[in-house]
């Protein structure tokens, strides 16, 4: 019988190194190190640096996503706004537009003041519903938030998606109007301007905003829009086929990541919006209840990416450390745990990276030298200049 695999993947884990040191090379990690100096280690490129552009660097997770599963993400240039739809559960017709969204906060001069609203989704959902009843631009649409802030937009109708985005990508900047890059975009992008535009004249006065504001967050006023596309293309080769297990599932929360894994053909189990905490035991508790059934388990952990993005160098490493605690259970397992990352997220720079991400696999029954799991160590490791397909390729035994 095959060994059973659970494959981690610590969105935005390794980061560039800052006075010589990294969130994961100073987290106490018992676990990933024991792993480390009983298993293999080494480093995989999830895309590649030619391949590396500031789109590429919005999209990341996405993309690192389609190679971490063994697919050439060139052959499915699929845009994070149709993957951000199905991901979230709504329903999605092939031809139409659909647009991933931030709600984001912007003063009286339409700059932005925090592209995040803070990531609290307070009041966001009837705000969602608020912009579906009241906005009219000539063309049906369903607006809705996906998870914490981010949203999805999808205009019911069969339009280019050749348009920029209105997201100057940090805060302390205005605002951009939407433009189209090819002649047949045109009316997408005034189309997508109007929506903008009318939402934030409908939401700037919600009394939810009046909420947030009581309890010192930001007002969600405005609407950032980014990546838009308007098909899946052809569905990824089914994965449990490709590797001869029967069935494959994948727990994460909504969005591209589970989206991804949903079109090469996994089931699904949707993390709920929860505190950090209450999301490993989340997990890590349905890894345990599904490994029975299952013979590939797929777990995206988030949030150690986002406090990248917020530039906590501490919170990364405090996450770290109590991802490493759940790890226990795997040191009697009779399987093969994989833990590695999508990107790199600079907690200085506050964005996505190139560059290699560190792997530790346990279970194959080889080890390395390496006994310690950091950007740094793992360079030593025997698993060099690996690919997600190479790296699937040593875990199934190819």
């Amino acid at each position: 019988m095959k060994k059973h695999v659970v494959y981690i993947v610590v969105d935005g884990l390794p980061d560039l190194p800052t006075k010589g040191t990294t969130p994961l090379k100073e987290a106490r990690k018992p676990n990933l190190d024991w792993f480390a100096k009983n298993g293999s280690t080494g480093e995989m490129t999830t895309i590649p640096k030619s391949y590396w552009t500031d789109t590429t660097k919005a999209s990341a997770s996405h993309i690192a996503n389609i190679s971490i599963l063994g697919y050439d993400f060139k052959k499915f240039p699929i845009k994070r706004g149709p993957l951000e739809a199905v991901g979230a559960g709504v329903p999605y017709q092939e031809g139409h537009l659909a647009v991933r969204c931030n709600f984001a906060s912007v003063n009286k001069d339409m700059v932005v003041v925090d592209r995040h609203v803070s990531r609290s989704s307070f009041g966001l959902d009837e705000i969602a519903r608020y912009i579906n009843q009241h906005v009219d631009i000539g063309v049906p649409f369903t607006f809705m938030r996906t998870f914490e802030h981010r949203a999805v937009l999808i205009l019911k109708n069969k339009l280019s998606d050749a348009v920029t985005t209105n997201d100057p990508y940090k805060n302390g900047e205005k605002v951009k109007r939407v433009e189209a890059t090819k002649p047949d975009a045109v009316l997408t992008a005034r189309l997508l301007q109007e929506f903008i535009e009318k939402a934030h004249n409908v939401i700037e006065y919600h009394p939810k905003n009046a909420e947030r504001l009581a309890q010192g967050l930001p007002p969600a006023n405005y609407i950032l829009i980014r990546e838009a596309g308007n098909q899946l293309l052809d569905l990824m080769p089914h994965f449990p086929k490709r590797w001869k297990i029967k069935k494959a599932v994948c727990i994460a929360s909504n969005g591209a990541m589970k989206a991804t894994c949903l079109l090469a053909g996994f089931s699904a189990v949707t993390i709920p919006e929860l505190p950090f905490e209450e999301t490993l035991d989340f997990i890590f508790e349905n890894i345990e209840e599904l490994l029975p059934d299952y013979e590939f388990i797929f777990a995206h952990i988030k949030a150690v990416d986002e406090a990248g993005h917020d530039g906590d160098f501490e919170r990364r490493k405090r996450m770290i450390e109590a991802i490493d605690k759940k790890l226990t259970m795997f040191k009697d397992f009779d399987g093969i745990v994989v833990v590695t990352a999508d990107h790199i997220t600079s907690t200085e720079k506050k964005s996505h990276m190139p560059g290699p991400v560190p792997i530790v696999v346990y279970g194959r029954g080889k080890k390395d030298a390496v006994k310690i799991f950091d950007e740094f160590s793992v360079k030593k490791g025997k698993l060099k200049n690996y690919t997600g397909l190479k790296l699937l390729k040593y875990v199934f035994g190819r």
